[in-house]
């Protein structure tokens, strides 16, 4: 992840008027925690971007994506015009496939995740009520782990529940795994 998003989020804390005690209050971490992201000397994690953007009432997509071109409103999106998320571990990238996650019912994102690349070293994801989560590996393999539960994902293999429970994600494998995934609502 580039040092792009620690900006971002000084950016919106200072637009919001929050001192760096208030939006660690609001985030579950430590005011120091905050000082040294913002001057980039450390990488969040994933769920902690989650909790970050959470706390500055934005969506984990306004960290990443630059201003509006005027031209998101389009229903077709070519490949080269996907905004690409890193993950903080530098083995994940994810494209979403939609523009305007906002205004959307769902968001589906295509992410290229190297051998071991994961969804979070240290936390279990977990998405606000009545969140849906779909997963399809289009290549490779990945291992879940849903409320406790691990499952081995091949290509082809498919995961549908209920967003809400605890999981990560981790490719155990040797190669790149390419992994589908569908949020209903939108989580970034």
């Amino acid at each position: 992840m580039k040092r792009k998003i620690q900006k971002r989020i000084r950016e919106y804390r200072k637009e919001r008027g929050l001192t760096l005690r208030q939006l660690a209050e609001r985030a579950g971490c430590t005011p120091s925690y905050i000082s040294q992201l913002e001057k980039g000397l450390t990488v969040p994690s994933l769920s902690m971007v989650g909790r970050l953007a959470a706390a500055l009432n934005i969506t984990v997509i306004d960290l990443f994506s630059e201003l509006s071109n005027g031209e998101e409103s389009n229903w077709h999106l070519r490949k080269a015009d996907r905004k690409i998320i890193d993950y903080p571990d530098g083995k994940v990238s994810s494209q979403l496939l939609v523009t305007r996650i906002s205004r959307k019912k769902m968001e589906p994102l295509v992410s290229s995740i190297e051998p071991g690349g994961t969804s979070d070293d240290a936390e279990k994801m977990h998405h606000p009520v009545g969140t849906e989560e779909f997963v399809l590996v289009l290549k490779g393999e990945i291992d879940f782990t849903i409320n406790g539960k691990e499952i081995h994902l091949c290509e082809g293999d498919t995961l549908s529940f209920d967003g809400t429970l605890p999981h990560r994600w981790v490719n155990n494998g040797n190669q790149t795994a390419e992994v589908l995934f569908v949020f209903s609502p939108p989580v970034w």
